[in-house]
């Protein structure tokens, strides 16, 4: 099974992709970070930058998952591709 990886915060986990070939947004909601691709991007005008900054002031809380203890932001944003 392919898993693919929040544009936000770097979980590598999701089962679908934030964002089809063809452009279109998934709206899958990432469990880390909550992030909805197609909602909080298009209809609440968030950049992703944007909201990490604000997820992680309010304390990096794990929106749908328990946090794990051996969470390290730090290394899993680098899931991301430039």
């Amino acid at each position: 099974m392919n898993t693919y990886t929040c544009l936000v915060c770097g979980y590598n986990k999701l089962e679908d992709p934030p964002i089809y070939e063809t452009g279109e947004k998934s709206f899958i909601v990432c469990p880390c970070c909550g992030f909805e691709f197609g909602f909080h991007d298009d209809d609440q005008g968030y950049t992703y930058e944007g909201y990490l900054k604000e997820w992680i002031q309010n304390g990096e809380k794990w929106a749908y998952l328990p946090k794990p203890d051996n969470f390290d932001l730090q290394k899993q944003l680098k899931n991301i591709k430039q």
